[in-house]
């Protein structure tokens, strides 16, 4: 059972609970997954994904998967047992969740030449939403679940979806499979119209997220949001909020949340579920948590060596969400 106070049906998964907390966002999540497996070599996908949740200690479901290939994968860049595709995969995988921005030109062909294609980014972007869904497992600490069975639950349609909003992303001319964009924009747009969590706490939580991943683009843009008084620019609160005077408890805790999210999901103190509970109720726990999960989304870019950059060298650009959470440049 996860530590989260739920209070929910017994006859549902910890997993089905959380989900349910925020449908759309859930039917999202479940529709991206669900696509990446159809639009990728699933086996490879699912490797990595195994080997992901090795690193990260996601009992959930590491408690179905073999223990022989989970020995295995332990060593796999000494053994046999992997093809040259696997281990291409497999490297890639390893740096991805912890330094995108250290993956090099070599890995990048070498996972196209895995994969046979030109350009990897079809691959890239299920193996980040992978990666999301094994640090939100984790950090709730999920009970074991099928996730075939949860995906098979997906009405996913695949159909290619405007680009109008974030054509940054992607050009017109790139290899990721329109489904795959498709659902990822679904997902974007569910998590970005939520809004359980207050602007101010969300773009925080943003910024530091930016960093993180040095997403040279998402470090030069900025919500507008009422700052709390006294304070200049949010990134400067941000980068040492332990000690700052003008942020919230609740502030504090969502950035930790953040903290422990991308380092280590698994490891969740005692202090710090005691201030969660605290402060966000499971809703908007799980609301954040997905905010989370998008944000990663700019290790894609970072990865394959397309981040934009920054919108402008000589100042900060504003930006905001519209109603259906499309996310919207106020100056160029």
């Amino acid at each position: 059972m996860t530590w989260l106070p739920l209070n929910t049906d017994a006859h549902h998964s910890d997993l089905e609970a959380l989900l349910a907390l925020n449908p759309a966002n859930g039917k999202a999540l479940t529709d991206f997954l669900a696509v990446a497996e159809q639009v990728n070599d699933s086996e490879l996908l699912n490797l990595c994904r195994t080997r992901m949740a090795q690193l990260l200690d996601c009992r959930a479901l590491l408690a179905g998967a073999d223990p022989a290939q989970l020995g295995r994968l332990d060593q796999w860049s000494k053994s046999s047992d992997f093809s040259s595709a696997e281990k291409a995969a497999l490297d890639f995988t390893e740096l991805f969740i912890v330094a995108a921005r250290e993956i090099s030109p070599a890995q990048r062909r070498a996972l196209a030449e895995a994969l046979g294609v030109g350009e990897p980014s079809t691959f890239v972007y299920g193996l980040y939403i992978n990666e999301a869904l094994v640090r939100f497992l984790a950090f709730a600490d999920v009970e074991p679940f099928a996730l075939d069975r949860l995906l098979a639950k997906s009405t996913a349609v695949g159909e290619k979806s405007d680009r109008k909003f974030i054509e940054w992303v992607e050009g017109d001319g790139a290899e990721t499979d329109a489904r795959l964009l498709a659902a990822y924009y679904a997902f974007n747009r569910a998590t970005c119209a939520a809004n359980l969590v207050d602007a101010l706490t969300d773009e925080m939580v943003r910024l530091r997220s930016a960093e993180y991943h040095d997403c040279k683009f998402c470090q030069s843009v900025r919500r507008i949001v009422a700052k709390p008084e006294g304070a200049g620019d949010l990134m400067g609160e941000v980068r040492d909020y332990a000690n700052s005077t003008l942020l919230t408890p609740r502030q504090k805790t969502a950035l930790e949340v953040l903290d422990v999210f991308l380092v280590s999901p698994a490891a969740v103190g005692d202090g710090l579920k005691a201030r969660i509970i605290e402060h966000f109720s499971p809703a908007e726990l799980v609301e954040l948590l997905m905010k989370e999960m998008f944000w990663m989304s700019n290790k894609p870019m970072i990865s394959l060596g397309t981040d934009p950059g920054a919108v402008s060298a000589a100042s900060l650009t504003p930006f905001e969400y519209d109603a259906e959470g499309n996310f919207v440049l106020l100056a160029g």
